[in-house]
């Protein structure tokens, strides 16, 4: 007995595909536009390691962006005056940690990203006014 498909030529594709973005001096690598990036192993949690501050995972047509932002949606400055080092911190009332990576808008990904690789705080300045 065979198996009828309804829509054969609209198959899934389940390709995972994850990109794990740190800052620059920290990175192990760049992607083909020169932004700083980490090396993943097939088996890592891009949300348990702390210095992965932007990420994009694409599961097959579609793609989610994702920054690490704090409680009051406050992104994250690697060098920022009163956010540096704390990226381990956890919340006392909650026990979860201080800074994690939230979803977000490609908009907001592409300008702290750029931050992440120039240093240039005019493009963390930007990407939070465009944070919902």
């Amino acid at each position: 007995m065979s198996e009828f498909v309804i829509n054969q030529k609209n198959k899934k594709d389940d390709s995972l595909s994850v990109k794990a973005y740190t800052f620059w001096g920290m990175h192990e690598s760049e992607d083909s536009q020169g932004f700083p990036m980490l090396d993943l192993q097939d088996d890592d949690d891009i949300f348990t390691i702390p210095n992965v501050y932007a990420a994009e995972v694409s599961k097959g047509a579609k793609t989610t962006y994702y920054v690490k932002r704090g409680k009051y949606g406050k992104l994250y400055d690697p060098i920022g005056m009163y956010s540096e080092g704390t990226q381990k911190k956890q919340m006392r009332h909650a026990g979860k940690p201080e800074w994690s990576l939230q979803t977000t808008s490609k908009l907001v990904f592409d300008q702290y990203t750029n931050y992440l690789k120039t240093k240039n705080s005019a493009w963390l300045n930007n990407a939070e006014r465009e944070v919902v």
